[in-house]
Order: structure tokens, then sequence, then C-alpha cells
């Protein structure tokens, strides 16, 4: 065998390796979704069989599978949490998609995306996983698609903001946004009840938020009764902890 021959032949016997160890999102062969994270990518007209894409101008709707049975969301304006339960190995039962806030968001078409998500998510019967694609069938109008992020085993924690009484005898509205993003209005019935999360003497008002562990910076601003008070905005840091609870006081000083 001469000298090219046999360069030849170890390079035809190194090429399968060569793509054996190239990574592709199908080598991953996600089968559950368990502590999976996917983002909505389509939904699915079930009378017409009309197939949509989600708008690529607007950011993301992300659902996270936890293990433990609770949906995290991420990116929607009005839905951040919510629970399931896989019955057998097909068949996804949604059992609770929460609001954190009943605000009207901008554009009015992402807001469309948004009510039709809440609106067949919690009708899911069957789910199936493809080449990385899971498609959410749902005895409703649409089926819902997505695509595969991330494994996902989130360790979270919680912020909680809260403050002073005299909130309930002005109807004040604190709107707290977390790294430049609005989650939230605090108000007099903004009531939580969690005996390892509380502020002292504030009557249970307050808002807690469940969050990713990291460094978070927030910002809030009274949008009522500002003349009567002397500080009417906050900003400052944080760090979520796993299983641990942030507590942020906005001392509301009254003239």
């Amino acid at each position: 065998m001469t000298m090219k021959t046999k360069f030849l032949t170890i390079i035809i016997l190194l090429i399968p390796l060569f793509y054996c160890c190239e990574k592709t999102d199908s080598s991953i062969n996600i089968d559950s979704i368990l502590d999976t994270k996917w983002t909505l990518s389509k939904i699915i007209n079930n009378e017409t069989g009309e197939i949509e894409k989600f708008p690529e101008q607007f950011d993301k709707f992300y659902v996270v599978f936890k293990s433990n049975g609770d949906i995290e969301l991420l990116g929607f304006c009005n839905f951040s949490y919510g629970d399931y339960e896989l019955i057998n190995t097909d068949s996804l039962r949604i059992n609770n998609i929460g609001p954190s806030t009943l605000m009207y968001c901008l554009p009015d078409l992402r807001m469309d995306w948004e009510l039709i998500f809440a609106t067949n998510f919690p009708n899911s019967k069957t789910y199936t996983i493809d080449n990385n694609k899971l498609t959410v069938n749902c005895d409703s109008e649409y089926d819902l698609a997505f695509n595969y992020v991330e494994n996902s085993d989130l360790k979270q924690g919680k912020v909680l903001f809260c403050t002073n009484s005299p909130i309930i005898n002005c109807p004040s509205e604190i709107e707290i946004s977390i790294n430049d993003k609005i989650i939230d209005t605090l108000t007099a019935g903004s009531v939580y009840n969690n005996t390892d999360c509380q502020c002292e003497d504030t009557l249970n008002i307050g808002l807690a938020v469940d969050l990713n562990t990291g460094k978070y910076s927030y910002n809030a601003n009274e949008i009522n009764c500002i003349a009567t008070n002397t500080v009417n905005s906050w900003t400052g840091d944080f760090t979520v902890i796993e299983d641990s609870c942030a507590i942020i006081f906005l001392d509301i000083i009254k003239e």
C-alpha cells in the first residue's frame, strides 16, 4: 500500500468520527417534558388545519415544565405560573394557569397570541415530541407547537415587595419592574400568605414573585398619591438564593 493510499484510508475512517462528535439538536433526543424549557413556535387551527407561526418581531413565550409538577411561564405579559400532570406516556393535563397581572398589553397582536395560549393550553389532552418539537394537542380551537430550548432543572427563590400600611388609606399603586420589565402593580389588594416569606407590620400586603437564582435590579414607581408622599420611587439590586426569600421594603413617607 502506497503512502497516498494509507493517507486516504485514514481520512475515510476518521470521517464518521467527526460526524459522531458533532452536536445537533436531534442528538439530544428529548423524549420527556420533565425539566425542559420550550418556546411557543406555532398555533394550529383544529378546524381548518391552518398553521400560523409566532411573530418574529416579538420576544418569545417560554414554558418550563418542572419535575415537581409546576409550570413556569416566561416572557408573557399576564401569566407566570401553572401546574400540570402527566397521566400516562402521552396524556398532559394542565390544572392551572395563573395570571400575575391583569394588564392590557401592547401591541395588540402580542396580546392576541397570549390570549390564544391562555385559552387553549388549559385544554391540553395529549402531547407528542418529534425531532425535539413539542406539539400539545388541545380539546379546543388550537393546538400549540413548541421548539425545544434546553433541559432546565431550575433553582429558584422568591422576592417579596412590600410597603407600609398607609397604602390602605390611599388608592396608591406601585408599579414594579425587575430588570427593566414591568412585572406587576402593588396595591392595597395585593395580599400574600406565606409564613416563610413575609414583611412584619404590613398586614400581609405585598407582592411575591418566584425567580431563578441570580442577581437582579428593580425599579418601583408610585402612580397615585404622589402629591402626599415625600418618597414615590425606589430602585436597587437584590440577589435570589435557592429556596430563600429576598425582602424589599418600599417605605412610603408621608408629608
